[in-house]
């Protein structure tokens, strides 16, 4: 549901100043760029965590035309169904009882399967067929059959009354580092298998950006869906537009004087006399705590982040800048872009935009 803002005297819907804006119109376009690099594969879209924090159930509906969507639980998936989304949806988690792969059959559902266990769950199914994707651990180490095993994991399926449509994955672990021999290494181990019969999803959204060699039948478009370049080295920055642009409001304004400290701490102290703005976001708004040397924009020019982030509030300073309360201040967007902030705060933008998504307020546009 969208988050409107709060009317006088009405039922709050929200309690905090940020607020993030969505472009569903920049996620469709960033999905065509993506297919269209992907031309011989179907492009699943990765919708897991709510969207990344951009709402799961509008990102499905702007993505009307996508192949497919993938989230990481059934309980995900079931809300997309209940929600009038008819096309494929991969449980990329899988399930862990029963009841959980029951619902699969019922909801139409494909999960994953990268336990033995899990197969067992599938002859305690009753009703259909159901369509499956069989993980492979190629180089992850967290998911998947074993060279060992997949050929046994792919024979009791097969014998499976139930046993639908059956397809293989696996997950690249160093594919934003296209300097890395890793993830040569992993598409290899996965077509030594000698499993061609079988349609193949192995890119993600770093393997669809930097190793044409991944893209095969499925490629998965996660964190570029959204805007966010995730090549360590930014070179396809240029070719994705941000999705989600981070806002909040200058609370108030201070003249301080040299040596003036800021903030919990008091980490920072003015070197000069300085005008400092407050900022109403801290960290319980998904605004990083742990930034150093960050930014922000406000009427268009930068005005660098001082002193701790809060829960509530940032400080900035805008000294020599035409600011006054209630102008609004850009946290991340098309500047500074949610990267910037997320190396900055040795973190990365999906926590960013988890973080962010979840708390502040919601507003959905659609323009170019």
């Amino acid at each position: 549901m969208d988050r409107k803002n709060n009317l006088p005297g009405s039922m709050p819907q929200h309690t905090r100043h940020s607020r993030v804006v969505i472009n569903l119109r920049t996620i469709q376009l960033n999905y065509q760029y993506l297919k269209k690099i992907s031309a011989n594969s179907n492009v699943i879209a990765v919708i897991k965590a709510d969207a990344y924090g951009h709402g799961a159930i509008q990102v499905a509906n702007a993505l009307s035309t996508a192949d497919a969507f993938a989230v990481a639980t059934v309980m995900e998936a079931i809300e997309l169904r209940e929600a009038g989304i008819q096309q494929k949806i991969i449980v990329l988690g899988g399930v862990i009882k029963v009841d959980e792969m029951q619902a699969c059959l019922e909801y139409r559902l494909d999960p994953v399967i990268h336990q033995f266990w899990q197969i067992d769950l599938l002859t305690m199914l009753k009703g259909k067929s159901i369509d499956v994707w069989v993980k492979f651990n190629s180089g992850m180490g967290r998911l998947g059959f074993s060279e060992l095993d997949i050929n046994r994991a792919l024979q009791q399926i097969t014998s499976l009354k139930l046993a639908g449509k059956i397809r293989l994955m696996t997950h690249l672990a160093n594919a934003d580092d296209i300097s890395d021999e890793k993830t040569v290494l992993q598409i290899s181990r996965s077509k030594a298998l000698g499993l061609e019969q079988y349609e193949w999803g192995i890119a993600n959204s770093a393997g669809i950006l930097g190793w044409p060699r991944s893209r095969l039948n499925w490629v998965r478009a996660g964190i570029a869906l959204y805007g966010s370049d995730p090549l360590s080295d930014h070179s396809a920055s240029q070719n994705l537009k941000p999705v989600m642009q981070f806002i909040s409001t200058v609370l108030a304004i201070n003249d301080l004087k040299k040596g003036q400290s800021i903030g919990y701490g008091g980490m920072y102290s003015c070197p000069q006399d300085r005008t400092i703005a407050v900022v109403a976001v801290g960290y319980a708004d998904g605004y990083p705590r742990h930034l150093q040397n960050g930014f922000v924009l406000i009427n268009d020019q930068k005005a660098k982040v001082v002193g701790r982030v809060s829960m509530d509030m940032i400080t900035i300073d805008i000294t020599g800048q035409d600011v006054k309360h209630g102008d609004e201040v850009i946290l991340w967007g098309d500047s500074p872009l949610a990267n910037e902030i997320a190396e900055l705060s040795e973190t990365i933008s999906y926590e960013l935009f988890c973080h962010a998504g979840c708390h502040a307020q919601r507003e959905y546009i659609h323009t170019d």
